[in-house]
């Protein structure tokens, strides 16, 4: 299952994909200390929640990569149909999200939750993501942004507040698209 996130990324979003492997392999080979938790995966962090009722109330994962998609699983033995689904919140969607089903979403900037499953039911979940801090730390040659900040003069920092500017639209940039049927 570990291995099904970068798996899943790479083929329904590739550019995203690529970011991150550029990004995340960069981070690990400036520090050898640093170890991954699955070696195959690109996201250099996981979270399980092992219920054996995991519910998650509504929120958003603040820390993670704005533009960044956080892979969810759903894990355990439920009725998909009767509980267990997946609130996206902004998008005014419910979706069935049954055991073994793996799910990307932006989940620093889409707040989201799950619905109870019933009593007698188990439901875990695995995520992998990844840290908008550790982008930022990156592209500032390994320091803070203060730090890296501080230490641009002129042109240097004027650009670094232009290209803070263009982030996120160069980050959902990264994202798929599907042409609609009219384009087809």
């Amino acid at each position: 299952m570990a291995n099904a996130f970068p798996a899943v990324l790479a083929t329904w979003a590739p550019k995203l994909h690529e970011h991150y492997v550029k990004t995340i392999t960069a981070l690990f080979s400036h520090d050898n200390t640093l170890r991954r938790p699955f070696t195959r995966s690109i996201f250099p962090a996981t979270t399980y929640n092992l219920g054996p009722q995991t519910f998650c109330k509504r929120h958003f994962d603040f820390a993670n990569l704005a533009y960044g998609w956080c892979g969810i699983a759903a894990l355990g033995r439920f009725d998909p149909v009767k509980g267990g689904h997946l609130v996206l919140w902004e998008l005014g969607l419910v979706v069935e999200f049954p055991p073994g089903s793996i799910v990307f979403i932006p989940s620093a900037v889409v707040s989201h939750s799950n619905t109870p499953i019933m009593p007698h039911e188990t439901r875990y979940s695995a995520t992998q993501y990844a840290a908008g801090g550790l982008f930022r730390w990156v592209d500032c040659n390994f320091r803070n942004v203060g730090t890296y900040r501080k230490s641009l003069r002129g042109k240097e920092r004027a650009d670094m507040v232009e290209n803070d500017s263009k982030r996120w639209k160069e980050g959902v940039e990264l994202y798929p698209r599907i042409p609609y049927v009219s384009e087809m």
